[in-house]
């Protein structure tokens, strides 16, 4: 959960400039402020990282913004989005709303689509007129996108 979120972000190259830690540094890190196991953190963030489907989600020379646990406001509630990001012109301009849900097949719980769809609506109505996207990450390094 947590720890993988900040494993994660920990872990994406910010401004162009790529982590001087090395990603089991970062899986002790972040397991230890979340009492979490770190072999778990450290394989499921590298199978993300590593990933063809979620490579372009953390290659952060392709996105123009990019943000990690960010506070989106609902109808007065506040919706915490996993991973927001938009890619640069170059790369579609889209903006794209990513859950980190560690089970297979996320997309076939009822409450788990409402939930990413809630997300990716409340973006577009901050953005609009731009493309708005949303996907399941799973722990896999799979990228299920709900259309």
């Amino acid at each position: 959960g947590r720890a993988l979120h900040r494993f994660l972000e920990w872990a994406t190259p910010r401004l162009g400039i790529p982590s001087s830690a090395s990603w089991s540094d970062l899986a002790v890190k972040a397991a230890r402020e979340f009492d979490a196991d770190i072999d778990e953190v450290l394989s499921i963030g590298a199978a993300i990282l590593r990933s063809e489907e979620c490579a372009r989600f953390f290659n952060t020379t392709a996105l123009r913004w990019w943000g990690n646990e960010v506070p989106v406001s609902d109808g007065g509630e506040v919706l915490r989005i996993d991973r927001l990001l938009q890619f640069d012109q170059a790369h579609g301009g889209a903006w794209w709303v990513l859950d980190y849900k560690l089970a297979h097949g996320p997309e076939q719980l009822g409450a788990y689509r409402e939930q990413l769809t809630r997300y990716r609506e409340a973006v577009a109505r901050l953005e609009p007129g731009a493309s708005v996207r949303c996907a399941f990450v799973t722990s896999q390094g799979k990228v299920v996108e709900i259309v």
